[in-house]
């Protein structure tokens, strides 16, 4: 990693901006490097002030695994394995992305998924109890979540459905 006095002025000025950009928003390393080449940086450049970011904490992959879980899971309503696919897709260590998961409440994310899950049916205009059940299950099963946590919460509001 170069030091910023050996650094030229478009690589500080693509830093400061990388900052402010950090500071608004948590971001992800693979994010902050794409951003950065897309900014005009080359890869080499990206890469070095990527670990600056780091090394101030401006980026930190676990912590922004865990907020990306709580926001997706818990606010969005989506599953774990759309959450898990949609982390990969972002290049973050395995380690910190199964840490992040596990950390969300069960109980929370389960309470989530059966409102979920109620709002969908509800919206639906359908008499068949089956259709109504077969359109619910596929609907959360697009959104992320076991087809184990699907039976379970649809058992547990079947007088609903």
């Amino acid at each position: 990693m170069k030091d910023v006095d050996n650094m030229d002025d478009n690589a500080l000025a693509l830093l400061a901006r990388a900052r402010a950009w950090c500071a608004a928003a948590e971001q992800c390393s693979s994010a902050a490097a794409d951003r950065l080449r897309t900014w005009g940086a080359d890869a080499d450049v990206a890469a070095d002030i990527v670990a600056r970011l780091v090394d101030e904490g401006y980026i930190d992959d676990d912590r922004y695994a865990r907020a990306y879980c709580e926001s997706k899971m818990l606010r969005a309503g989506w599953g774990r394995l759309k959450v898990l696919h949609q982390l990969r897709l972002k290049h973050l260590p395995h380690e910190a992305v199964t840490k992040a998961i596990a950390a969300v409440d069960d109980e929370v994310y389960m309470a989530r998924l059966e409102e979920t899950a109620r709002k969908k049916a509800q919206s639906l205009n359908t008499a068949d109890p089956a259709t109504l059940r077969h359109k619910v299950t596929a609907f959360l099963a697009q959104r992320g979540y076991t087809l184990d946590e699907i039976n379970e919460t649809l058992t547990n509001i079947k007088q609903k459905l």
